[in-house]
């Protein structure tokens, strides 16, 4: 009736039928009555197929079911929270209160293969930290349902306590179904680091292999948290943690140091060599002539016709090489010109940056002392234990980060992430945009946080942006009034929430004849509670928006219109979504001619009008608009 009509799905894609379309799609012949045929799969692949019983990985109890967990669909939406937000017209920044399972559901739409680098601070399983808690078939409700987990004093019911029989498993099943949807947010030369103590990082370095791949790990970095030793214990002063990184795929290319003196000291021109200071490198190979037997030649010194073959080592270019760099002038003989085998110039002024070491010492990249000093400056007190430093993360910044990209924390604690990258782009004058995610989870009734105001960690974390700010203009004045474009020192802040639409309030385990029941005695589908602003962020980010569209409102013949700008600065996309007004003809003719590419407009505007409906699909039609309800 309507074909014209394209309806919003009220949640985000079933990933196991997206896979299993692909599949289809790719080994047709592996499809039977409409279902993948695994067996005949297997037969495909032949060789290229696992043995099931005998096979190397990272098993533990729940693994299914945290897979699962990843791939079911949310109708979860983000509500708009202008309160708590800063500079909401102009910030390209976003913080969100949720539980990032849920969250990262929802940023798949538009944010796959769009974020360059992640950095997560998870949970260390410690025996004292909270580990998320899951229900795999209502993900959304966990969440809602999260407060209940303290007791009056504040202390958190829901510990993964080392005593617990599935201690690490509990955390693998928090972890796996997190990094697995997290990949999928990554450029292809994105990458991303993972801090991790002593106590899951053997784990964590199994999970990654088996989400990323081998190939794609980067670094085990040792940060050297703190440089004295304990008296307190007979055992090991644990000085260092772990930073884990992985790239998407091999596309992932480290950004290299600024040359420091001490580095350049290392150059020099003992021949007067024209072209400057360099420093020789070895013409020898690791492997054996018998290994590299295309990198064993006679090798002839110019100067003295003297004639040496390669002994235990091969050379290191080839014989092609070795001519050109001959040529060039590019190989040294020795002061007297009789070595008899020569070294390679490498000169400064070629010289690139230098490439980072996977041991970052206090100096280089802080400690907890100074990440502690860093948030106890902003609020005159400790409210937040042993936070990251800014430094650490302006270094993961600088190394995985171009001066524009868009960077992820899915477990933003204090919200150091932000911070870090605030301070960065006024040094570097960067515009990195960054999206946090922090579970509301509350401060113990005791703690200085709480003392100071604070109900949740996401309080303070939102709170800190704020703070920050003021220091990083203060500090940075001279470069800040020097920039074309301001720095932008804000973020818009949303909240997750149930879905605004309840035809689409339901989960996955309702049986099919209570579906048929409730959405026959729907008679509104949108929220009566919900502002239009909710509605709208919801329906876009089900379209695949941003979470910082440009929106205006305006009037269209007396309907109040929300208009989204596209790239061009032109309105793609125009909404009306008032269930309580019904629009006349007249009025969508005028929203039509008014409308670029795109309108949406609820169901219940038309209040049972099927021919005004229609008609409005047969004026989208006419014009080339696509018109879609929800």
């Amino acid at each position: 009736m309507h074909d014209e009509l394209n309806e919003i799905p009220g949640a985000t894609p079933d990933f196991r039928t997206e896979l299993a379309e692909k599949l289809a799609e790719l080994v047709p012949e592996a499809v039977a009555d409409g279902k993948i045929d695994t067996k005949k799969l297997e037969e495909l692949l032949d060789g290229d197929a696992a043995d099931t019983r005998e096979r190397f990985g990272l098993f533990w109890p729940g693994k299914k079911r945290a897979l699962r967990a990843a791939q079911e669909p949310t109708t979860a939406t983000l509500v708009p929270d202008k309160d708590n937000s800063k500079d909401w017209d102009t910030t390209q920044n976003v913080f969100i209160e949720g539980d990032n399972l849920e969250v990262l559901k929802i940023l798949q739409k538009h944010y796959h293969g769009k974020i360059k680098m992640i950095y997560i601070d998870p949970p260390y399983n410690t025996g004292q930290d909270f580990v998320y808690p899951d229900n795999y078939q209502e993900g959304l409700k966990s969440y809602l349902e999260f407060t209940k987990q303290v007791d009056e004093g504040g202390k958190k019911l829901s510990t993964n306590s080392d005593q617990a029989g599935r201690y690490h498993s509990n955390w693998l099943n928090m972890m796996y179904p997190r990094l697995k949807l997290a990949r999928n947010l990554l450029t292809d030369d994105g990458a991303i680091f993972i801090s991790i103590d002593d106590h899951e990082s053997g784990n964590l370095r199994r999970l990654c292999d088996e989400m990323f791949g081998e190939a794609n790990f980067q670094a085990d970095i040792s940060w050297q948290k703190r440089y004295t030793r304990s008296n307190n214990t007979q055992d090991f002063t644990t000085v260092v943690e772990h930073l884990l990184v992985y790239s998407r795929s091999e596309s992932f290319v480290v950004n290299l140091l600024p040359r420091t003196g001490e580095a350049d000291e290392r150059y020099a021109n003992p021949d007067n060599d024209p072209r400057g200071p360099w420093k020789g490198a070895s013409f020898l190979n690791p492997a054996t002539p018998a290994e590299r037997p295309n990198l064993s030649y006679p090798l002839i010194n110019p100067n003295t016709g003297n004639v040496t073959m390669p002994d235990r080592k091969a050379w290191r270019r080839s014989e092609s090489e070795f001519n050109k760099l001959q040529q060039e002038g590019r190989l040294y003989w020795g002061r007297d010109g009789t070595s008899a085998v020569p070294s390679i110039k490498m000169f400064l002024s070629e010289a690139r940056g230098l490439t980072p070491v996977n041991f970052w010492e206090h100096s280089y990249a802080g400690n907890t002392d100074e990440g502690t000093r860093d948030v106890s400056k902003l609020f005159g007190r400790d409210v937040f234990n042993n936070p990251k430093p800014v430094r650490l993360l302006q270094r993961v910044l600088e190394h995985a980060s171009a001066a524009d990209s868009l960077v992820l924390d899915f477990f933003a604690g204090s919200g150091t992430l932000g911070h870090a990258a605030m301070k960065l782009n006024a040094i570097d004058g960067g515009a990195r945009r960054v999206i946090q995610v922090q579970l509301p989870e509350p401060v113990p009734s005791t703690s200085q946080a709480h003392l100071a105001g604070f109900r949740t960690i996401a309080d303070i974390s939102r709170e800190r942006l704020r703070r920050a700010t003021d220091t990083i203009e203060e500090e940075h004045s001279d470069i800040l009034a020097e920039r074309d474009k301001p720095l932008d020192a804000g973020f818009r802040a949303y909240k997750l929430s149930d879905t605004n639409f309840a035809k689409w309030r339901l989960t996955s385990d309702v049986a099919e004849t209570e579906l048929e029941q409730h959405l026959l005695s729907l008679r509104e589908s949108a929220d009566d509670q919900a502002t239009q602003e909710a509605l709208l962020t919801e329906l876009l980010l089900k379209r695949g928006y941003s979470l910082t569209e440009q929106v205006d409102v305006f009037d269209v013949s007396g309907l109040e219109i929300h208009g989204v700008k596209d790239a061009e600065g032109d309105y793609g996309l125009l909404a009306y979504l008032n269930e309580h007004q019904k629009p006349t003809l007249e009025q969508l003719r005028a929203l039509v001619d008014a409308a670029e590419a795109q309108i949406v407009i609820l169901e219940d505007a038309f209040l049972g009008d099927d021919q005004l409906k229609t008609n409005l699909a047969q004026l989208c039609k006419s014009k080339g608009i696509e018109l879609w309800t929800a």
